[in-house]
Parts: structure tokens; C-alpha cells; sequence
């Protein structure tokens, strides 16, 4: 893999849950051509819903929407760690509507992303011949309604190497990287140049299914330290940390997420 400047994208707002249901029910039952896609990567050939979370007591099939989404290009970058994401990164979530307290309520299904090259030989010694980062969910997961599709997203990478044990991760589920991703502008701190996404939109119909192209980003959020490598020797997660860069603070990191998002109603799962 080689490093690049580009960036991945995420997830789906509520704003869209209306129109995707209303897209489900009104038009007629047959395939429409796909349109352009603002997203520079062909529509993935299908999408998996699967992983869609179960639905929560008190809430129904009639109103409630899953979202597979597929991150299908980007940058992910993490301190020192600047990579080209180019193997997709799946996330599946959902509305969910509870028609008792007439809500909709965000679920997260499921994470699943392959392990990207961040480093080959990690402090120059042979014996380790590459060191891997593999994103994670860390179960934060937020839909605030707004105009430019925000989502809030907690992660947790893990680093993979013989040498590192299998616990060493950048973040944990009660310390998470807060990604606040937006297809709009970001705001960083002061100094730091603001990312603007591209605003989600319909670009496949083929009903039971709509899928949208959009682009998520945001370069506001802070990142902590390593921890738990090589059995949480506290060393080896310092040596870590001064490789990779972290902690750090908001700005010193960045995300940009090529992505479709494909929604169908709860009601035609299985479909």
C-alpha cells in the first residue's frame, strides 16, 4: 500500500430516512438507470445488509430504515499515520422508529474494515516487517439531525504486529477517537485549513433499494495514545506513541470518506 493525501467517508443522516422511505413506497417496483456519482469510484455491484441491527424493544419494521454503507476510497490519517484507504471499510447502522414515542432512534450494526500498512519496520529492527492498523468500532454512534448529514463515530485502531500482542490499540471503547464527520466544512482549530465533504445524493434507485454517493470528513478530532502493546509494557506503548505521533489534539488528524450509502426499509429486509 502507498500513502496519500486522500481521505475516507462514512455514514448516512436522518434527513435521509424520510426520502428513502418515501422513494420505497411511491415509485413503481422496477430498476432505475444509476446517475452520476459525485464519488470518483464505480457503485460497489451490490450491498450487504446482513449486519443490520435488531431491532429494539417497542420499535417496528413500518418505519425503521438500515443503512449498508461501503467506504470505497480515501485518506485515513492517524499522527504520523497517512494512508490511502483502498480496501473498502463496510459499516452498517440503522433508524430505527418507535411509533409509542413517535421517534427515530440511530443503531449501529457492525464495523468491518481489513487492515491497512502503516509502517514497514517499525522502528527500523528486521525482526518486525510491518506494522498494520485495522479500524474498529468503539461504541459511540450519533445521528444529530442536520442539513450536511452529521455523524458522530467512535473508533479504535488496532496495531498489528508479532511483536505487539494482540491488545495494542489507539483509542478504546471508553476512550475513543470522537470522529464528527460531516459533508459539509469542518471547523478546526485556528491554523488549521477546514475540510468540506460533498453533500449526499441519490444516485441508484433499485427498489427495494437507494443508493446514495457522499463524502464524509472531519480533521477535528483528537486522538489519544497507544496502549496494552507487547502485554502494556509501558516502554514499548511509549516507543509506540512517539512513532506514530499521540496523543495528539483536534486538527492533527484527518478523515475523508468516499462512500455509498444504500438504505432499505426494514420492512423489505431479506429482499
Amino acid at each position: 500500500m502507498k500513502k496519500s493525501k486522500r481521505v475516507a467517508r462514512l455514514a448516512l443522516p436522518l434527513a435521509g430516512v424520510a426520502t428513502a422511505m418515501a422513494l420505497t413506497s411511491a415509485m413503481p417496483a422496477q430498476a432505475a438507470p444509476a446517475l452520476p456519482a459525485l464519488n470518483p469510484d464505480p457503485i460497489p455491484a451490490s450491498f450487504d445488509f446482513s449486519d443490520c441491527p435488531a431491532l429494539l424493544p417497542g420499535y417496528t419494521n413500518a418505519g425503521s430504515v438500515c443503512f449498508s454503507t461501503v467506504v470505497t476510497s480515501g485518506t485515513f490519517k492517524l499522527g504520523n499515520f497517512d494512508q490511502t484507504i483502498d480496501q473498502p471499510i463496510r459499516m452498517t447502522f440503522a433508524t430505527q422508529y418507535n411509533p409509542t414515542e413517535r421517534k427515530n432512534t440511530p443503531v449501529f450494526g457492525k464495523m468491518r474494515a481489513e487492515k491497512m500498512l502503516v509502517q514497514p519496520g517499525l522502528f527500523g529492527d528486521p525482526f518486525l516487517s510491518a506494522v498494520y492498523a485495522q479500524p474498529e468500532f468503539a461504541g459511540l454512534f450519533e445521528m444529530p439531525p442536520s442539513t450536511d448529514y452529521k455523524l458522530k463515530l467512535g473508533l479504535k485502531v488496532r496495531l498489528i504486529n508479532p511483536l505487539l500482542g494482540g491488545s495494542c490499540r489507539i483509542g478504546s471503547d471508553s476512550n475513543p477517537i470522537t470522529l464528527n464527520l460531516t459533508t459539509g466544512t469542518t471547523s478546526p482549530p485556528a491554523g488549521v485549513e477546514p475540510l468540506t465533504g460533498e453533500a449526499a445524493q441519490i444516485v441508484k434507485v433499485e427498489l427495494p433499494m437507494v443508493v446514495r454517493s457522499a463524502k464524509h470528513v472531519d480533521n477535528t478530532a483528537p486522538a489519544p495514545g497507544a496502549k496494552g502493546c507487547a502485554l502494556n509494557g509501558g516502554l514499548v506503548n511509549s516507543v509506540v506513541n512517539l512513532v506514530a505521533g499521540l496523543p495528539n489534539d483536534a486538527g492533527d488528524n484527518a478523515m475523508v470518506f468516499n462512500e455509498y450509502i444504500a438504505s432499505k426499509s426494514y420492512t423489505a429486509l431479506g429482499s
